[in-house]
């Protein structure tokens, strides 16, 4: 019998062609988080460049007769510098995306979808559980944020616009993969996994879209007990402030909170726009969370 019997040449075939194929789909999962990532880096890149040249214009006309508004400058910069800061994360989360990375394209909708409130960076330190040192380590890989929803809070480490290499919940500990982060995210607000048409349905009926102007929003907010803003000014069609612009832009602070802002800008009847430390405000429902969060 020859030394060779045993070997079964179409077994051999199958478990390369096995192994090839899971390499190509790691390679083709690390390709798509780094098309997200250079996706998100164009994305900012555009809106950094119409920023520069607005003020570059502004600097060669209008700041010939007059000095810059100190408000104005501070607007735009600091616009600019969420802007650089955001092109940074994406550049390092396409330079250094890894094949153990969790890859969840619909995160940040599930979230919003599912009453999550984003939590500014401020607010997270000493209060949610801290990233495994195994993630930190010396390269500074990712970068933090949280979410609470009640007593829940889930924090999130990002290597990309829509990669995790790391999450935990409150009362459940490290979630491993993408299908545990989206139990979570998507389980009823008492923790409990979420099921059925009317848990689908009541989610769908949050998502009210954003059609309320300025004046609406601002009319919300002041029964809502948030007073009158802490400062209006002119802006334009992007909510630059402009000592001529068309549109009203102000800025609301949460009572008892005067570090928690809400930024308000509208031209005449067209939707406002909203943003606060986390990011836009997308609809009414999230708006409405929002304001009744303490």
């Amino acid at each position: 019998m020859s030394r060779h019997t045993d070997h079964d040449p179409v077994t051999a075939a199958r478990t390369h062609a096995d192994r090839e194929r899971a390499r190509a789909d790691a390679a083709g999962g690390l390709a798509k988080l780094q098309a997200a990532s250079l996706a998100e880096m164009a994305r900012y890149a555009e809106e950094l460049r119409c920023q520069i040249s607005d003020l570059t214009t502004d600097a060669h006309t209008l700041c010939r007769c007059s000095p810059y508004p100190p408000d104005g400058l501070r607007y735009v910069t600091e616009r600019m510098a969420r802007m650089a800061d955001t092109m940074a994360r994406a550049a390092a989360g396409y330079a250094r995306a890894r094949e153990s990375d969790m890859a969840y394209p619909t995160i940040l909708a599930d979230l919003e979808a599912h009453g999550w409130i984003a939590r500014p960076d401020h607010e997270l330190d000493g209060i949610l559980p801290p990233i495994p040192i195994t993630e930190l380590r010396t390269e500074n890989r990712g970068y933090r944020r949280g979410w609470s929803r009640g007593t829940q809070t889930l924090t999130l480490w990002f290597t990309g616009p829509y990669a995790l290499a790391y999450a935990h919940a409150s009362g459940r500990g490290r979630l491993h993969d993408t299908t545990e982060v989206h139990a979570v995210i998507t389980s009823s607000p008492d923790g409990t996994l979420r099921g059925g048409e009317g848990a689908r349905s009541r989610c769908a009926a949050d998502r009210v879209p954003f059609d309320a102007n300025f004046t609406q929003v601002a009319e919300y907010l002041r029964a809502a007990g948030w007073g009158e803003p802490r400062s209006v000014d002119r802006c334009d069609e992007r909510g630059i402030h402009r000592a001529n612009g068309r549109g009203t832009s102000a800025e609301w602070h949460r009572p008892g909170d005067p570090d928690f802002r809400l930024n308000v800008w509208g031209v005449d009847d067209e939707p406002a726009h909203v943003r606060y430390g986390a990011g836009p405000v997308t609809d009414l429902g999230h708006l409405e969370r929002i304001i009744r969060h303490r």
